[in-house]
């Protein structure tokens, strides 16, 4: 038995955690790979990894029960935001008394009457895979915030996260550049769009958005430890070129590549949300922290300038803005493809759901079932509302709903007061991160359903955990000092 020092720092405690984390950002590399993790075999794997890793560190901490529960009580507002959503999908599944189901949800019962175990969802199947997947997200926090205890540690993982999106993003390239088109696990996919390891390209647009918003703030935490001394040009001319060969040049390649591939997807609200949040996240920090403002607006300045003008000009940016005018109609109106306005209409037959089912829903990913009472006869086919908030709302009724809308809310208030109170790089730069990625899959989410994609929903919750940790690291050391 270990001899453990009581109340000791966290980023003193010898916990041999480490092939946890190794795990943790495999299973962050791997999430995406078998098409986002969308199929029911790949959510397997994936809750299965989760509970290994769960199960992993649960082993590493087996001496430090006290020290474990000394820090999960300061993140206890998000897990206890992330298991009463677990808890709420599981409750759907389970056999309920009609008085209970009467009380609780009329409406189901009205539904399933004569069932012999009525429950809160009507398709418990689905609902019992969304429950699985929400216990996955809890345990992926969980890990991560017992995991993430270092600066060098979360450094590394958003180096992890960055090192993902380019691995997707040239994978997408090349397949795009190709011409691939093949059927791969009973699913047909055409590269005709740079869409990664994924089919749909709002999706990976959605991926592409995170991975670059946690790239910018790494980016951003490097950028906050220079300093520019004076001297002559010689003096001048050797910064330049080591900054040319610097780890800082090339996080800014990876960077251009990943915003490359996302503009090939053509995706209108995916870069549309990027661009927004970059710019609203970016001008948020310069008013907070003023200190910062001049390596801030360099940065921001420059993925404007290369990102849009130079990098989007040479890949074609202006057909995402043709895409954005020229499918700007309704499916019945002859549109060639999915229209926005076609999306909405998705969304808006679908609020009596969330009437009828105002407080409990329909259960965990059963939308599809639901929504089949309520679609009309118009042209088109949709399993999903194409708007997370109504779809969660749907499913998992206001209260599910309130629960998330939460715990991003009290995240974004976490990296702001980093943002305005820490002078540390690294937090300062990962909280960056956490709020361009909330705000940029916030934006998207009102005409789409990222959240409903096992990747980027595990990506998200990651990010949000680490936003927990920054905010937890000592403000002794240094930023930079803390990444090495």
């Amino acid at each position: 038995m270990r001899q453990r020092t009581p109340n000791l720092p966290d980023h003193q405690l010898e916990i041999r955690d480490s092939r946890v984390f190794v795990g943790l950002s495999a299973l962050m590399v791997w999430a995406p790979l078998p098409l986002a993790s969308n199929r029911t075999w790949a959510v397997g794997i994936l809750v299965l990894c989760t509970l290994l890793l769960l199960a992993g560190t649960a082993y590493a901490w087996r001496h430090d029960a006290d020290a474990a529960s000394s820090r999960l009580s300061r993140f206890r507002w998000p897990l206890l935001l992330l298991a009463g959503f677990t808890v709420l999908a599981w409750l759907q599944t389970l056999p309920l008394p009609e008085s209970w189901l009467a009380l609780l949800s009329p409406e189901t019962l009205r539904v399933e009457r004569g069932i012999t175990a009525p429950r809160l969802s009507i398709d418990v199947f689905r609902t019992r895979i969304y429950a699985s997947l929400s216990f996955a997200y809890l345990s992926c926090f969980l890990v991560a915030v017992l995991t993430l205890r270092t600066g060098p540690r979360l450094d590394r993982m958003a180096q992890v996260l960055v090192a993902s999106g380019v691995l997707q993003a040239l994978l997408g390239v090349f397949l795009f550049s190709s011409g691939a088109s093949y059927r791969l696990f009973y699913s047909d996919v055409s590269h005709v769009t740079v869409i990664g390891s994924y089919i749909n390209r709002n999706h990976f647009a959605g991926y592409m958005e995170l991975c670059l918003s946690i790239g910018i703030g790494l980016m951003l935490a490097r950028l906050g430890t220079e300093r520019t001394p004076g001297g002559n040009w010689r003096h001048k001319l050797s910064r330049a070129l080591a900054f040319v060969i610097s780890p800082k040049m090339r996080l800014r390649l990876m960077l251009v590549i990943m915003v490359i591939a996302l503009v090939l997807t053509r995706s209108r609200m995916g870069n549309s949300a990027f661009f927004a949040a970059m710019l609203v996240v970016g001008l948020v920090t310069i008013v907070l922290a003023r200190r910062a403002a001049p390596a801030t607006v360099g940065l921001i300045l420059s993925l404007v300038i290369i990102d849009v003008f130079v990098v989007g000009t040479w890949v074609g940016l202006e057909k995402v803005v043709e895409r954005v005018h020229g499918t700007n109609m309704t499916v019945s109106q002859g549109g060639a493809e999915e229209s926005v306005e076609a999306r909405e209409d998705a969304a808006s037959y679908a609020l009596p759901l969330i009437r009828d089912f105002p407080v409990f829903g329909t259960g965990g990913g059963s939308f599809y079932t639901s929504y089949m009472r309520y679609r009309t006869q118009r042209p088109g086919f949709f399993d999903h509302a194409h708007n997370d908030y109504i779809e969660i709302a749907a499913d998992c009724g206001l209260l599910g709903l309130g629960m998330l809308l939460a715990l991003a809310a009290s995240t974004a208030w976490k990296a702001l007061r980093v943002l305005r109170q820490r002078h540390s790089s690294l937090p300062r730069g990962i909280a960056f991160g956490v709020l361009m990625s909330i705000v940029a899959l916030g934006i998207h989410s009102a005409v789409d359903f990222n959240l409903q994609i096992p990747a980027n929903a595990l990506t998200l919750v990651l990010i949000l955990a680490m936003g927990w940790v920054a905010a937890d690291l000592p403000s002794s050391g240094s930023g930079r000092r803390g990444a090495g």
